[in-house]
C-alpha cells in the first residue's frame, strides 16, 4: 500500500513538473496567440492585456457563429420594412425570379407567400384552406414551430391555428374549439407557404388564406413582391453587430442563451442598454465577423459533420441519412437529450433559411428531400469560368417534382446573371430529356448549343454549389439506390447538338 502511494506522489509530482514547464512560474512561454510572460505565477500586465483581448475575441466569434439565425431573420424582415413597410400579419408574395433572388437558397419552382406574425400584444390566428400547399412557420431562432397543409396535421382539408409567444398577454389569448394552438418562444414569427397546381390553383389558395390578430375580423392582406429582391442573407461589418442588438431588444433571453448574453455585455451588447461600443470593441467585432463567417464557410463548403453524407458524397441539407448515427444532422428542434445542436445550426442558417418537421423527417412519399454538393468530381470547388454537367438519373425518386438550384458562394442565394435563372426541373415546361428519360443539367459561362433550356449560365470569378430537391422523396432516396449526380468539368463542344 505504502508503494502504491509513493507510486501515486510521484506520478502527480512528474506531471505538476511537466505542467509547470509548459506554464513557467517566472519565464516565458510561446502559444497560438504570441508569447506569454509570468512573474512568479502572475500574468504580467502586457500579458494580461492580450489575455483579456483573447477572451474577448474567441467569445465574438462563437457569438457569431450563435446569432446566425436570428440575424437571418432579422435581415430578411428589414429587408421588407424597407421595401414595403411591412406591418405584423402582412404577407410578401414572391412569384418572380428577383422576388428570391436574394433569399438563402430559395427555388424558382413554386410562388412563395412570407408572412411576419408578431404575437407580443397578442395571439394571431391562421386559417389555412383546403388545397395542395405546403407551408411552414418558425421562429425567430429559426426553432420549426409546426407544418401545414399537405404536411401539416390537417393535410389536404385545411385547418385552423392560434400562435402565441412568451410574452402574450393571457386575457389577449382566446379560446376556440378545433383549433391547434401554437406556442412560439419568441415574439416574432416567420413562415414559408409553396403552392401546387396551376398559377389560377395557386393564387386562389394563396388569397383563400387568413392571418390575423384574433379579435380582428378574418383577412389576407397581401403584398406583391413587385419583382423586388428581398434579402436574408446576414449583412457584414458592424452591421451585423447593430442588427443582432436590435433584434435582441425585441424578444426574451432563452434560459439556453443566457451565457451568450454573458459574452455580448463584455462586447458592448446588452438587452435595455443602447449599441455604443469602444474602439477596442469594434476592432475585436469587426475581425470576428471574418474568422466566424470563414468558420461558417467552411462548415458549409467542407462539411465534416456526422450523419449527413451519402455515399454519393451529396450532403443531406436537413435529417440524417437513413441507417446512420444522428450526429450533427439538422432538424427542427435543435435539441438532444444532453445539447442543443450549435454548430449545425450555424452551418445550416448561414447556408439557408427555416425549418420544419417534415423537411428534417421525411418519409416515403411525404416531406422534403434536400441534397446539397459543394465539390465537382475532381474535389474542387466550382467556378463560374469552367464549364460543368450533372447528369440526372431517369426516373428521380419524387411524387410531386424535382429541382436542381444553382446558387452563388458568397450570398448563398440564386446565381444571378442577365439570364435570370437558376433552375432546370420537372416542373419547369422547357426543361429536354433524354430518349433513357435521363436529364443533364449544364453550368457554364455559355450555352451548349442545342441545350441552351437545360444551361444555367454562371459568373467568370464566382463559386456555385447546387441543391437538388425531391418533392414527396420515395424510398429510393432513402436508401440511396438512386444516385445523385456527379458534377463533372467538361468541354460543352462535347455535347453540342
Amino acid at each position: 500500500m505504502k508503494k502504491s502511494f509513493a507510486l501515486i506522489v510521484a506520478l502527480v509530482t512528474l506531471s505538476y513538473i511537466g505542467f509547470a514547464q509548459e506554464m513557467p512560474i517566472t519565464g516565458k512561454v510561446n502559444t497560438h496567440i504570441g508569447e506569454l510572460e509570468f512573474d512568479h505565477g502572475v500574468p504580467t500586465k502586457e500579458t494580461t492585456d492580450k489575455l483579456y483581448y483573447e477572451k474577448d475575441y474567441q467569445r465574438a466569434v462563437q457569438a457569431y457563429l450563435w446569432s446566425l439565425p436570428i440575424v437571418g431573420q432579422a435581415q430578411w424582415r428589414q429587408s421588407y420594412f424597407d421595401l414595403y413597410d411591412l406591418k405584423p400579419n402582412q404577407s410578401v408574395y414572391a412569384k418572380e425570379f428577383n422576388d428570391r433572388s436574394l433569399i438563402l437558397t430559395a427555388n424558382e419552382s413554386t410562388p412563395y407567400l412570407f408572412t411576419w406574425i408578431n404575437v407580443k400584444e397578442k395571439a394571431v390566428v391562421l386559417e389555412v384552406p383546403p388545397g395542395s400547399i405546403i407551408g411552414l412557420y418558425i421562429d425567430f431562432w429559426q426553432r420549426g414551430l409546426t407544418d401545414v397543409g399537405l404536411l401539416g396535421r390537417y393535410s389536404a382539408n385545411g385547418g385552423k391555428y392560434i400562435f402565441t409567444g412568451p410574452d402574450t398577454p393571457r386575457d389577449q389569448i382566446p379560446y376556440m374549439e378545433d383549433v391547434t394552438y401554437i406556442e412560439s418562444k419568441t415574439n416574432n414569427i416567420w413562415s414559408v407557404v409553396r403552392f401546387s397546381g396551376s398559377l389560377e390553383e395557386r393564387e386562389n389558395l394563396m388569397r383563400s388564406m387568413r392571418t390575423y390578430f384574433w379579435d380582428e375580423e378574418p383577412k389576407m392582406d397581401i403584398v406583391p413582391a413587385g419583382n423586388k429582391p428581398g434579402r436574408n442573407y446576414q449583412p457584414r461589418g458592424m452591421d451585423y453587430w447593430k442588427m443582432l442588438h436590435a433584434i435582441l431588444q425585441e424578444e426574451p433571453v432563452d434560459e439556453r442563451d443566457r451565457f451568450y448574453m454573458y459574452y455580448l455585455k463584455d462586447l458592448g451588447i446588452e438587452k435595455d442598454k443602447p449599441f455604443n461600443p469602444t474602439a477596442q470593441q469594434k476592432e475585436i467585432l469587426t475581425d470576428a465577423i471574418i474568422v466566424g463567417e470563414a468558420m461558417a464557410k467552411s462548415m458549409v463548403f467542407r462539411e465534416r459533420l456526422p450523419g449527413v453524407l451519402r455515399k454519393d458524397g451529396w450532403r443531406h441539407v436537413m435529417g440524417r441519412v437513413v441507417g446512420s448515427e444522428p450526429g450533427d444532422a439538422w432538424e427542427h428542434t435543435q435539441r438532444t437529450k444532453y445539447y442543443d445542436r450549435l454548430d449545425p445550426r450555424a452551418r445550416y442558417t448561414y447556408e439557408a433559411c427555416t425549418i420544419s418537421e417534415r423537411m428534417a423527417f421525411a418519409k416515403d412519399g411525404f416531406g422534403l428531400g434536400y441534397g446539397g454538393m459543394f465539390l465537382d468530381a475532381e474535389g474542387e470547388p466550382m467556378k463560374g469560368d469552367k464549364s460543368y454537367v450533372m447528369r440526372i438519373e431517369a426516373d428521380p425518386p419524387a411524387k410531386l417534382f424535382w429541382a436542381v438550384t444553382i446558387y452563388n458562394t458568397d450570398t448563398r442565394s440564386l446565381i444571378i446573371t442577365d439570364q435570370e435563372k437558376a433552375e432546370i426541373g420537372s416542373a419547369h415546361e422547357t426543361t429536354q430529356v433524354n430518349e433513357d428519360g435521363s436529364t443533364y443539367v449544364f453550368v457554364g459561362p455559355k450555352a451548349p448549343k442545342g441545350w441552351e433550356s437545360n444551361w444555367i449560365k454562371s459568373v467568370p470569378g464566382q463559386g456555385w454549389f447546387p441543391y437538388l430537391r425531391l418533392y414527396f422523396p420515395t424510398e429510393r432516396f432513402f436508401d440511396q439506390s438512386w444516385p445523385f449526380p456527379k458534377i463533372v468539368p467538361v468541354d460543352f463542344k462535347d455535347y453540342e447538338k
